[in-house]
C-alpha cells in the first residue's frame, strides 16, 4: 500500500517504529563519542552523562603517545582497501562465470564452492597458517590480504545477481555482433551489475576494517598491525584506558560511515533491484 493512502494513526506507528529503530542504532555511536570526550571517571560515572566533554583532542594526544595509531591506521587502509578490490574482482569474475556460462560440473564445483560456508574458519586457521609459514609470508602484507581475497558469500552474492541482472539474450545478441567475452565483461555485465558490486565492497570492507582474528594470528612486529590489534595493546592486566579505546574505536568508525554515506545510493539500488526478480 502506498504510503499516501495510509491513514494517519498508521503513519504514525511507522515513524515512531522508524525513529525507535533508529535510535537504538544510534544512541550507541553518540555514547561512544561522548565517552571518548570523557575521562575514564566519567565513563564509569553514575548516574552517566549523555552530553559530550572537552577531553577529546587530549584523549586523542595521549593515545599517539601511547601507541603509533596513525602507522596502525595505515596498515589497515592498506590491507582492507587491497582486499575489497581484489574481492570484487575475482568475486564479480567467479559469479558471471557461474552465472552466465555453460562447463562441465558447473553446477558441482558451485555446489563444493557454497559448502565451504557451513565450514567454521576456526578450522581452516591451522592448515591456512602452515601455507603462510611455508610461502614466508608470516608478518607480511600479503599472508594478511590473500586469504580474504575470494570470500565464498562474495562468488555466491554476485552468481545471484548476475542471474537477474543481466538477460541471456542481451549476452547472445552482443556476441553475435562480434564482441569478444572481455567486451562483454567491460560493457554489459559490469553496468549491470555495479549496484551488487558496491554491496559487496560495502560488506567486504566492514569485514576486512574490523578484522582481529586473522592479523593476531599471522602478524608478529608492531609495525604490522592493524588497528583494531592496535587498539588492543593498550589493555592491561590491572588498568585499562578506557577513554584511548573510546577514542579509538571512534576512529575505527569513521571509514565504515564514510564509504556508506557515498555508496550508500548503490546499496538501496542492489537491494530494491534484488527484490524485482
Amino acid at each position: 500500500m502506498n504510503s499516501r493512502f495510509m491513514p494517519i494513526w498508521q503513519r504514525s506507528i511507522v515513524v515512531v517504529i522508524l525513529v525507535a529503530v533508529a535510535l537504538l542504532f544510534l544512541i550507541p555511536l553518540w555514547w561512544n563519542f561522548v565517552w571518548a570526550t570523557g575521562t575514564n571517571d566519567t565513563i564509569f560515572s553514575y548516574p552517566p552523562t549523555f552530553l559530550p566533554e572537552g577531553n577529546l583532542i587530549d584523549n586523542f594526544t595521549r593515545l599517539q603517545e601511547r601507541i603509533d595509531i596513525w602507522r596502525a591506521f595505515f596498515n589497515s587502509v592498506l590491507v582492507t582497501t587491497a582486499t575489497v578490490i581484489g574481492a570484487c574482482i575475482f568475486c564479480t569474475l567467479a559469479g558471471f562465470a557461474f552465472a552466465k556460462y555453460q562447463f562441465r560440473f558447473r553446477n558441482v564445483l558451485f555446489m563444493l564452492v557454497v559448502a565451504t560456508l557451513a565450514v567454521p574458519s576456526q578450522l581452516t586457521v591451522v592448515p591456512l597458517f602452515i601455507m603462510m609459514v611455508r610461502l614466508g609470508w608470516v608478518d607480511s602484507y600479503q599472508g594478511l590480504i590473500l586469504p580474504g581475497l575470494i570470500p565464498t558469500f562474495g562468488v555466491f552474492f554476485m552468481r545471484v545477481n548476475a542471474q537477474s541482472a543481466i538477460s541471456n539474450e542481451i549476452l547472445e545478441a552482443a556476441r553475435i555482433d562480434g564482441a569478444n567475452e572481455l567486451r562483454i565483461l567491460r560493457q554489459i555485465a559490469l553496468p549491470s551489475l555495479l549496484p551488487a558490486v558496491a554491496t559487496l565492497a560495502i560488506l567486504i570492507f566492514g569485514g576486512s576494517w574490523g578484522s582481529l582474528f586473522w592479523p593476531l594470528i599471522i602478524l608478529r612486529s608492531n609495525s604490522m598491525f592493524t588497528l583494531p590489534l592496535t587498539l588492543t595493546t593498550l589493555l592491561g592486566s590491572y588498568q585499562n584506558p578506557y577513554d584511548l579505546l573510546m577514542v579509538g574505536s571512534l576512529l575505527m568508525m569513521l571509514p565504515p560511515l564514510v564509504l556508506f554515506l557515498f555508496m550508500q545510493r548503490y546499496f538501496i539500488k542492489s537491494v530494491f533491484l534484488s527484490g524485482l526478480h
